[in-house]
Protein backbone atom coordinates (compact mmCIF):
# COMPACT_ATOMS: atom_id res chain seq x y z
CA UNK A 1 0.00 0.00 0.00
CA UNK A 2 2.94 2.56 0.70
CA UNK A 3 4.31 1.60 -2.49
CA UNK A 4 1.82 2.52 -4.43
CA UNK A 5 0.92 5.98 -2.94
CA UNK A 6 4.60 6.52 -3.20
CA UNK A 7 4.27 5.92 -7.07
CA UNK A 8 0.98 7.84 -6.93
CA UNK A 9 2.75 10.71 -5.30
CA UNK A 10 5.96 11.12 -7.79
CA UNK A 11 3.41 10.93 -10.44
CA UNK A 12 1.30 13.60 -9.11
CA UNK A 13 4.69 15.42 -8.98
CA UNK A 14 6.16 15.22 -12.06
CA UNK A 15 2.68 15.72 -13.72
CA UNK A 16 2.55 19.02 -11.63
CA UNK A 17 6.49 19.54 -13.02
CA UNK A 18 4.89 18.93 -16.38
CA UNK A 19 2.57 21.82 -15.96
CA UNK A 20 4.89 24.11 -14.89
CA UNK A 21 6.41 23.63 -18.30
CA UNK A 22 3.75 23.85 -19.96
CA UNK A 23 2.69 27.27 -17.91
CA UNK A 24 5.97 28.96 -18.84
CA UNK A 25 6.65 27.68 -22.54
CA UNK A 26 2.81 29.02 -23.53
CA UNK A 27 3.40 32.53 -21.66
CA UNK A 28 6.92 33.37 -23.11
CA UNK A 29 6.77 31.45 -26.77
CA UNK A 30 4.32 31.91 -28.99
CA UNK A 31 3.00 28.12 -28.41
CA UNK A 32 -0.51 28.59 -27.17
CA UNK A 33 -1.74 28.78 -23.42
CA UNK A 34 -4.72 27.15 -22.09
CA UNK A 35 -6.28 27.60 -18.95
CA UNK A 36 -6.47 24.52 -17.77
CA UNK A 37 -2.88 24.01 -17.12
CA UNK A 38 -2.59 27.20 -15.26
CA UNK A 39 -5.52 25.80 -12.46
CA UNK A 40 -3.03 22.45 -12.75
CA UNK A 41 -0.31 24.55 -11.83
CA UNK A 42 -2.15 26.58 -8.72
CA UNK A 43 -3.70 23.62 -7.92
CA UNK A 44 -0.43 21.35 -7.38
CA UNK A 45 0.76 24.30 -5.53
CA UNK A 46 -1.70 24.56 -3.04
CA UNK A 47 -1.54 20.94 -2.25
CA UNK A 48 2.03 20.86 -1.81
CA UNK A 49 1.81 23.87 0.25
CA UNK A 50 -0.48 22.10 2.28
CA UNK A 51 1.22 19.19 2.64
CA UNK A 52 4.40 20.98 3.26
CA UNK A 53 2.55 22.74 6.05
CA UNK A 54 1.51 19.22 7.39
CA UNK A 55 5.05 18.10 7.38
CA UNK A 56 6.36 21.23 9.69
CA UNK A 57 3.44 21.05 12.07
CA UNK A 58 4.00 17.53 13.12
CA UNK A 59 7.74 17.71 12.80
CA UNK A 60 7.44 20.99 15.18
CA UNK A 61 4.90 18.99 17.72
CA UNK A 62 7.18 16.21 17.58
CA UNK A 63 10.15 18.51 18.60
CA UNK A 64 8.12 20.12 21.13
CA UNK A 65 6.76 17.23 23.10
CA UNK A 66 10.14 15.76 22.83
CA UNK A 67 12.01 19.65 24.21
CA UNK A 68 9.04 19.12 27.07
CA UNK A 69 9.62 15.98 28.28
CA UNK A 70 13.45 15.99 28.51
CA UNK A 71 12.83 19.46 31.36
CA UNK A 72 10.48 17.09 33.09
Amino acid sequence: MYAALYRLGIGAYLLWLLLVVLLVVGRYTPAPSFRVVHLGVVAGAAVLTLIGAGRLLRQGYGWATHRLDERA
